[in-house]
């Protein structure tokens, strides 16, 4: 029965996360190009995905999640054996809390995130431990077709949890949070 209840949660906030994040394919780029030092080669690759606020402070999206606009988010790469960054690029959410940034090169050779800084909600200001950076893999040649790659969502958590969020928890079977 408990391994019911786990898949059961599991389906239930992957559903959840698919509504919230919606398809992300048509979404126009709003990213202000300041790319740093990377490959000169003449590919390019589209990063999407969305910002958003946790009124739960559990670290992933729920119903009761929102997007958050203005939100400046940042694509870092930096070599696998080295500490500074070798690519660096901007973008900022739109009203529904997606981004789409253009990064060029391929960076086989690099680690690359997403990641946000500060949150423009003053409703909503932390920045999530678990959530702050999505890893994208900016390379045609680890067997991902296509140039449009798709990050995790990204974002913010309440200072306070919202008194809703037990009872959606519990819609989804987690309990005693």
């Amino acid at each position: 029965m408990a391994n019911y209840a786990a898949v059961l949660a599991l389906s239930l906030f992957t559903i959840i996360l698919m509504s919230i994040a919606g398809p992300v394919a048509s979404r126009g780029n709003n990213a202000s190009s300041s790319g740093s030092a990377g490959s000169s080669s003449g590919e390019a690759f589209v990063v999407q995905g969305k910002v958003y606020c946790d009124p739960c402070r559990i670290q992933f999206p729920t119903k009761i999640s929102y997007p958050i606009p203005n939100a400046k988010v940042v694509l870092v790469c930096r070599a696998r054996e080295q500490s500074g960054e070798s690519y660096n690029v901007e973008g900022t959410s739109d009203a529904n809390g997606m981004y789409s940034i253009t990064a060029t090169g391929d960076h086989e050779e690099e680690i690359c995130d997403v990641h946000v800084t500060e949150s423009p909600d003053s409703k909503c200001p932390e920045v999530m431990d678990d959530e702050r950076s999505a890893r994208v893999s900016l390379t045609d040649k680890n067997g991902v077709r296509g140039n449009s790659r798709a990050a995790n969502p990204i974002g913010f958590m309440v200072k306070e949890v919202d008194p809703r969020c037990k009872e959606i928890l519990a819609e989804i079977g987690i309990i005693g949070l």
